[in-house]
């Protein structure tokens, strides 16, 4: 039985690092293509890529300089929609690793 949950919990941490990185890389995209960054889909990829985040860290510094430009409602819109996926993806991370936690204790 533990062993089927603990696949269970894997299965469903899994896939919200997944939804969590594709989000990410899409809300990169939309901001460097609204703040008129050269790109932007490089940086997206920069943005997912590596063990601690520092692509990441890179971009948000890098746009600084970049103010944004032309962005419409719709783009607003979806990038909010892209925040709450992305939320419910780490919301599944946590708790796929609170259930391996729990199967590796028990």
């Amino acid at each position: 039985m533990s062993n089927v949950l603990f696949v269970i919990c894997m299965a469903v941490t899994l896939v919200g690092a997944i939804e969590t990185t594709y989000q990410i890389y899409k809300l990169t995209i939309l901001d460097a293509s609204s703040r008129g960054l050269k790109h932007p889909r490089l940086w997206g990829l920069l943005a997912t890529n590596g063990n601690n985040s520092s692509g990441l860290l890179l971009y948000l510094l890098g746009r600084r300089k970049y103010p944004i430009k032309d962005i419409d409602d719709h783009q607003k819109i979806l990038m909010n929609k892209r925040k709450k996926s992305a939320g419910i993806g780490l919301l599944f991370i946590v708790l796929g690793a609170i259930g391996l936690i729990l199967c590796c204790s028990l």
